[in-house]
């Protein structure tokens, strides 16, 4: 069954190339570095074996950053080697790894077993940590192989992915699985984690990592930003957007503009190589916008900002009053709402959250967390929220929030014998 998955890895891999060139017309990020990918041209390796940790995309890896953090505190000899996929959660790690000499960053390698083995000759990791949902059958087996202990955390499995799981590659993971150590986001997804074929006493329930409250505060040049942006009523942030969303954001703007007419739009696409598409879009709705990487400052309410930076949202959420979380409006699954929340602002979604089924699910039953369907209902929520702070209430829900990084770090401390 194995060699059924390689091959097709193989028919792929001419259409992945085609896919990453045809991606690097609006970011050319995707077209450099390849060779990565196949094992070839990475980063000398540290003399002692570091622990290679992967994440996917910048989602990920700034949920991660907390923990990572704790880590090098904790056991600041320990070297460790960061993956991903995407050339934005790179450009995250390149960024972090210039402050901790003893970090090493390459591209995930493409699951096919040479690449896999390259990769794990030149490292020579003591032990792999995999994030959410990333179960690659090829390094699975190969790491079993070579005794090296291998974790799932922040493991999330939605009914959906173990129906496809299960259907076509459950054959083909379950040898491999018996020794892989799970730390799954909810009882549900421990749940699934068994049926897919972990064994239960390989898998334990930590919350979301991504439901940790950082406590560092906002940076300083934030402050700088605030003054220019005391003259407008209401802000409003409209968080990782993909193509499809923003004609709704922009309408619901509009909308909004009729009952609060200096209030302020900031939409921070979720892929700042689309910021060009915006742009268009922006001028079509007789709006004006406004670049974050051109360092320009909105002064009007016909001004739109757009955060086409790396590495800002999370502090751009103190600037407004409320969030909308983008990829809900869509069939995409939704980001993370807690950063939001986390900045002290309510939001809204709409009803695509699948992606965090648990966290929305939790937030329900709370008024500064609400679901819209369209424009109009974007623009009364938002409206609803300017008349009506919830301060309080979402400061009494951080407060509640147990300590995520501890336990997370304990589960990789016995994994990996630390």
């Amino acid at each position: 069954m194995r060699y059924l998955y390689t091959l097709l890895l193989y028919v792929l891999i001419p259409f992945t190339l085609l896919r990453l060139l045809y991606k690097s017309r609006t970011n050319p990020d995707y077209r450099r570095r390849i060779l990565e990918r196949f094992g070839y041209r990475l980063p000398p390796a540290p003399k002692q074996s570091p622990l290679w940790i992967h994440t996917v995309s910048v989602g990920e890896f700034l949920a991660l950053k907390p923990l990572l953090e704790h880590l090098i505190h904790a056991h600041p000899q320990l070297p460790l080697w960061l993956t991903c996929t995407t050339p934005t959660a790179s450009a995250q790690i390149q960024q972090f790894t210039q402050h901790h000499p003893n970090l090493y960053h390459s591209y995930f390698p493409y699951d096919l077993p040479s690449i896999v083995k390259r990769h794990l000759r030149h490292i020579k990791p003591r032990g792999i940590i995999l994030m959410e949902t990333e179960l690659w059958p090829n390094l699975l087996t190969l790491a079993q192989r070579r005794t090296l202990p291998i974790t799932l955390i922040n493991a999330r499995l939605s009914a959906k992915s173990l129906r496809g799981y299960r259907t076509y590659l459950q054959r083909l993971l379950k040898p491999s699985l018996q020794s892989l150590q799970v730390n799954a986001q909810s009882k549900d997804d421990a749940r699934r984690f068994r049926q897919l074929g972990i064994p239960a006493h390989h898998i334990r329930h930590t919350p979301n990592l991504k439901h940790h409250h950082p406590t560092s505060p906002p940076p300083a040049w934030l402050n700088a930003l605030k003054k220019p942006l005391n003259s407008y009523t209401f802000i409003w942030l409209a968080a990782s957007t993909h193509s499809g969303e923003d004609s709704i954001i922009l309408d619901a703007h509009h909308q909004l503009q009729q009952h609060l007419p200096n209030s302020l739009l900031i939409l921070a696409p979720r892929h700042p190589e689309r910021r060009d598409s915006l742009i268009k879009l922006t001028q079509q709705t007789q709006y004006n916008p406004l670049l974050r990487s051109q360092n320009t400052h909105p002064q009007t309410p016909q001004d739109i900002w757009i955060l086409d930076t790396l590495g800002e949202l999370r502090h751009f959420y103190h600037l407004a009053h409320c969030a909308f979380i983008g990829g809900s409006l869509i069939r995409h699954g939704g980001h993370n709402p807690l950063e939001a929340l986390h900045a002290g602002i309510p939001v809204c979604y709409g009803s695509s959250m699948y992606n965090f089924s648990t966290i929305t699910a939790q937030l329900t039953a709370h008024p500064f967390a609400q679901t819209i369907h369209d424009a109009t209902s974007l623009a009364r929520t938002l409206h609803h929220y300017h008349q009506h702070p919830q301060h309080s209430a979402i400061t009494q829900f951080n407060q509640q929030q147990p300590n995520l990084l501890k336990q997370h770090y304990q589960f990789i401390q016995q994994s990996f014998n630390l």
